[in-house]
């Protein structure tokens, strides 16, 4: 009898005994995951028809040029990540002494769009930039599409 207790044991270490350091391990952390190309793809195109959509409802001022466009991301972005769109534009009144201002439009459960310095939303360090082209001209292209089918 107590040779099958022992062998028993020794079938359950055998079994069990090799499992569980790999069940228990520590973790390490995973790092924030990056969208994938097709969520950012829709991201991209929404945040880029709100902020237009936004400048031509919402205006004076109605911006004469963009520059430095660009997408970047705070948190997780499958979690509660937030999304935000941040650049400058020139603004058609004002002639030869009109001055940029800068705007931020933010992925909420629908969209915020901020114009004046936005330094909290652009310049914080935790914000990891998705796009490395400038996205003025497109910013522009849809700009110029949904004044023209409003006309």
């Amino acid at each position: 009898m107590r040779r099958t207790f022992i062998v028993l044991g020794l079938l359950i270490f055998a079994a069990f005994g090799v499992a569980f350091p790999e069940r228990y391990a520590a973790q390490s952390p995973s790092p924030t995951p990056t969208p994938t190309a097709d969520a950012f793809e829709t991201v991209k195109e929404f945040l880029l028809t709100s902020a237009a959509t936004d400048f031509r409802e919402h205006q004076p001022p109605y911006p004469a040029k963009f520059r430095n466009v660009r997408i970047g991301h705070v948190g997780d972005t499958t979690k509660s990540g937030s999304y935000r769109m941040c650049g400058g534009f020139l603004p058609t009144e004002g002639g030869d002494k009109a001055e940029w201002n800068f705007f931020v439009t933010i992925k909420t459960s629908g969209y915020e769009q901020y114009i004046g310095p936005n330094s909290t939303y652009c310049a914080d360090p935790k914000i990891v930039w998705d796009t490395t082209e400038d996205l003025s001209s497109t910013l522009k292209s849809r700009l110029d599409s949904i004044k023209k089918k409003k006309q």
